[in-house]
């Protein structure tokens, strides 16, 4: 027994006729016979009498539609109700701060999905917002590439280098580029943990045996730009974010030997919006 019998069952007893019953659903009069037959089967009796003027009731069938006409109303009503909540429940993105600040703003302002609102999340590393999209609380998430899992679909968006950000008078000045390993020799400033491009920092320069100097710790935003205007140190930064540096104390060098870029992804748990929103994003890289 499903949804279409029992409907198929509820119009013709209304409709008192196949052929209305038929066309009121959309479908073949064959098919909506097939509809009862299949019904009649399962339930094992005779719900239709035919007739010359179209069908009429028996009194299984009458004693079947009164228990079921409440049940299918309900169903509809239910139907309707989740319909209205998807409309107006607001689409979820989750992102890294960087991605947040200077990527998503522009992006996502006129991005229409059924007519949803969009609510932005916002979260410190990107297995956190995996375990997020993983769990139903986001629907969509921009993470590094990475992280993704194969049980998720997945579009790469875009590459970047690391870039290493010194304070102005510092002697890598004169420098065009700097090697990573002359930076692990700088005191190092770094957003606290857990941090996606921290984590990626230490393994770089772990990787050259190098034990990286942190000598502060900042919390997420341009707070470790201003630490290094000030002289405490050096850091190393995606370009998006270095791109967008207003201090006049500090200078930007390409770093040439740091093992890989960051790549960024759109990850969302279904197909239809990761499609929707990779589209309306691709507009923007043309």
């Amino acid at each position: 027994m499903n949804t279409e019998w029992l409907q198929s069952f509820v119009d013709a007893a209304n409709q008192k006729s196949l052929s209305k019953a038929a066309n009121l659903n959309n479908i073949s009069q064959p098919a909506l016979s097939k509809h009862i037959r299949h019904l009649e089967n399962d339930l094992d009796v005779i719900l239709f009498h035919r007739t010359s003027k179209g069908i009429e009731l028996t009194e299984a069938g009458e004693r079947f539609y009164a228990r079921i006409k409440p049940v299918m109303a309900e169903l509809n009503a239910i139907r309707q109700e989740l319909r209205t909540f998807f409309q107006d429940h607001p689409i979820a993105i989750g992102s890294l701060p960087s991605l947040a600040t200077y990527y998503l703003p522009s992006r996502i302002k006129g991005f229409n999905f059924l007519g949803r609102p969009i609510n932005l999340m916002i979260q410190n590393t990107s297995e956190e917002l995996v375990r997020s999209l993983q769990e139903g609380r986001l629907d969509a998430a921009f993470i590094d590439s990475m992280y993704t899992k194969s049980s998720l679909w997945s579009c790469e968006l875009f590459t970047e280098p690391y870039c290493a950000v010194v304070p102005l008078g510092h002697p890598f000045q004169s420098k065009k580029a700097v090697e990573l390993a002359d930076l692990c020799k700088e005191p190092l400033i770094v957003h606290q943990a857990p941090c996606d491009t921290r984590k990626r920092i230490i393994h770089q320069m772990e990787s050259l045996g190098c034990k990286p100097n942190i000598v502060s710790e900042v919390a997420f935003g341009d707070f470790v730009f201003g630490a290094v205007s000030a002289g405490m140190g050096i850091t190393i930064s995606p370009e998006m974010m270095v791109k967008h540096v207003s201090h006049q104390q500090i200078f930007t060098l390409p770093i040439t030997n740091f093992g890989e870029k960051r790549s960024i992804s759109l990850v969302t748990q279904t197909r239809e919006i990761g499609l929707k929103l990779s589209r309306f994003l691709s507009k923007f890289e043309n």
